[in-house]
């Protein structure tokens, strides 16, 4: 991940690039650890969901093929973690 800021102002057709303030990398460090355990929270919250829903499902008797109809295996996410 880049340290700078690209600045475009249309009116003159400018194009700045700087690099980010001591300040400025501190709070984009901020936002990304609040993006990352957001996204980790929702993570925990589907999976609870999905284990009530497989609990549910098993009380109503499905077998487990039927559960997997219903609630598909979710794949793994190959995507980069921005702070890695």
């Amino acid at each position: 991940m880049t340290n700078q800021i690209g600045i475009y102002d249309h009116n003159t057709g400018q194009h700045i690039v700087r690099e980010m303030t001591s300040d400025e990398l501190a709070q984009r460090n901020v936002e990304i650890e609040a993006w990352l355990e957001a996204k980790e929270n929702a993570k925990l919250e589907a999976e609870q969901l999905r284990a009530t829903k497989i609990a549910a499902y098993e009380k109503l008797g499905l077998t487990e093929a039927e559960i997997e109809a219903l609630l598909p295996t979710p794949k793994p996410d190959f995507r980069q973690n921005p702070s890695a």
